[in-house]
């Protein structure tokens, strides 16, 4: 039985910080201007939930993105309206593509009944004003507008229902300058109750029947393979998936976004897929005769771009788990859905395969050495001589930053950039699994390593968190630093310093100008109060890497002057065309 919870008159803003409170939100991120200081002042002496102030407003909405994927729990970003629209509305994209859960509480700037008249910075979408609504729903899932102090309350309970409901995202609340005012009470109608009956349930189990028939087709299957995908991070099921990859023996491959889900120096890791991923996962992929896909949308550049010879219907079983039933069967017809919790549903598969079910087949570890060109299977090892001096190549700088991985323990978690870095970076480097690596792959704004790095100190105090990105990213969000030593969050990050916009200059040099000045980011760093040390050989930087670690405090900058040898082009995988093997038995393609 839920009663009311409201005994007595109580402000707008306290009732609101309640229900944050009884939702669980642990931090409010941001930064405050114009209606929302009400709320912030609210925020005052309630030690249940830690207000963080960002240097600018796409700092916090970048860390509520990593935060709500790294966690499956929101953060709620608040702030002025168009700023928390312009300014950080590339979090929110990030956020809506990658399927992070995230909060957005913000307000419309309007003067009242003068909102209608050209008021100052109103964002009431009448005429002479901008439209709050318009510009958030391009990049949330759902955007609530409140008019009443109420209102304001259960928009805010519901919003923490759509983020988390099916699959995750950002929701928005705006507030009129009305509803912040005033006070609610037990008399409101309608009542205002606590904020955790709103919340989602726990997943439904699917029918035993159909659990079974996939774990028989699994079972049949002599090339099995688990495409591995964002959905499994956010939905805090990596260790499910390690042990349905066991219990299966299933090669698993994991999509771009997938990165980190799944250990990749695991025997039954072929790595990543698409036209950036690993040779060996794309061949793993083309000779599967089952795959079954977890927490992904199977997108068309994470596939081929719906190239036959790596999926293909006709040839292959496909089944596909997701917890939105919008996403099933969506770029690919399926044999059979799952529809639910990516944990809870490989949790049931584990328990109805059979223990001795793949002792009839070849092995996922003699598969992948098998089909493993000349990557050496799921080693990424470089075989190269240490170099003395500068530029170094940023294959050597990955190795090395997996070496410093391997001494600082598996819980380290790496936050990675885009343009050419990302794709260095999603080849070269060893995750260690768990979900501990991200990267910006569904939207793809650069400048997302670091306040993503910020995100992820917040939601893991007592691990390490290094953040890599390009000379390019680091530019974009540096000012996040002012944040990171303020908070003091010891953050690592590394900079692959080319001068140069790496995706824009090998792309096309011809057709845009691409800046070639050389800054030196880690006296830029030591100005800002942090540590800062440009390297000047591969000695130096391992130097500088030793001192990473999870009792850091101080952010720390470390600049290597990276070489232009080698391109994203460079890494462009091309899939050859496929037989056709059977399907499995049991199954109707």
């Amino acid at each position: 039985m839920v009663r009311a919870t409201i005994s007595q008159e109580r402000s707008t803003v306290d009732a609101i910080v309640d229900a944050l409170i009884s939702g669980g939100v642990r931090f409010v991120v941001g930064m405050p201007g114009g209606s929302t200081v009400a709320l912030w002042g609210a925020l005052r002496d309630r030690p249940e939930i830690t207000p963080v102030l960002v240097s600018e407003e796409s700092v916090g909405s970048y860390l509520a993105e990593a935060y709500g994927r790294l966690t499956g729990a929101p953060v709620a970003v608040m702030g002025q309206g168009e700023w928390m629209v312009g300014n950080a509305g590339q979090g929110y994209l990030e956020a809506l593509l990658g399927a992070s859960p995230v909060l957005i509480l913000t307000e419309m700037s309007d003067g009242g009944a003068f909102s209608h008249q050209a008021h100052y910075q109103a964002g009431t979408g009448d005429y002479g004003a901008w439209d709050a609504r318009s510009a958030l729903s391009g990049v949330t899932k759902r955007v609530m507008v409140s008019h009443h102090p109420v209102q304001a309350v259960h928009h805010t309970q519901l919003a923490l229902k759509h983020c988390l409901t099916g699959e995750p995202g950002p929701v928005a609340v705006v507030f009129s300058n009305d509803s912040l005012k005033g006070t609610v009470g037990p008399d409101s109608r309608p009542p205002i109750y606590s904020t955790r009956p709103y919340l989602p349930r726990a997943p439904q189990a699917v029918a035993p029947s159909t659990v079974a028939a996939v774990a028989a087709a699994m079972c049949l299957a002599q090339r099995p393979v688990i495409i591995a995908g964002n959905g499994i991070r956010v939905g805090q099921a990596c260790i499910s998936l390690e042990e349905l990859a066991r219990v299966s023996d299933s090669v698993v491959v994991t999509t771009p976004g997938g990165k980190g889900v799944f250990p990749e120096d695991d025997p039954r890791a072929a790595g990543v897929i698409g036209s950036f991923g690993w040779p060996t996962a794309n061949e793993a992929v083309r000779s599967a005769d089952l795959i079954l896909a977890v927490g992904t949308k199977l997108a068309a550049s994470d596939i081929g771009q719906g190239r036959r010879a790596l999926i293909d219907p006709e040839r292959q079983t496909l089944i596909q788990i997701d917890v939105e039933p919008l996403n099933a069967s969506w770029t690919l017809p399926m044999d059979e859905v799952l529809i639910g919790d990516a944990g809870a549903m490989m949790d049931a598969l584990t328990q109805a395969i059979p223990p001795d079910a793949a002792t009839t087949r070849e092995t996922a570890a003699a598969r992948i050495l098998a089909l493993a060109p000349t990557e050496g299977g799921s080693s990424l090892a470089l075989q190269g001589q240490v170099r003395d001096g500068v530029p170094i190549h940023p294959r050597r700088t990955i190795e090395i930053i997996n070496d410093t991985i391997d001494t600082l323990g598996a819980d380290t978690i790496v936050t990675c950039d885009a343009g050419e870095n990302r794709l260095f970076m999603m080849r070269w480097l060893r995750s260690r699994g768990r979900g501990n690596y991200l990267q910006p792959a569904a939207g793809g704004g650069m400048g997302y390593a670091l306040p993503a790095a910020l995100g992820a100190k917040l939601a893991y105090p007592d691990r390490t968190v290094l953040a890599v990105c390009g000379d390019g990213g680091f530019t974009m969000a540096m000012q996040a630093l002012t944040s990171a030593r303020t908070l003091r969050l010891g953050v690592v990050v590394l900079v692959l310093n080319n001068n140069a916009l790496g995706w824009v200059l090998h792309g096309d040099s011809n057709a845009v100008p691409v800046p070639a000045d050389d800054f030196d980011f880690a006296a830029i760093a030591r100005a800002m109060g942090c540590d800062g040390v440009r390297v000047s050989c591969e000695s130096d930087l391992r130097s500088a890497l030793a001192t990473a670690g999870p009792d850091r405090r101080v952010p720390l900058v470390i600049d290597v002057p990276t070489s232009l040898d080698v391109s994203f082009k460079d890494l462009i995988q091309r899939v050859r065309r496929a037989s056709a093997p059977p399907v499995a038995e049991g199954m109707t393609p």
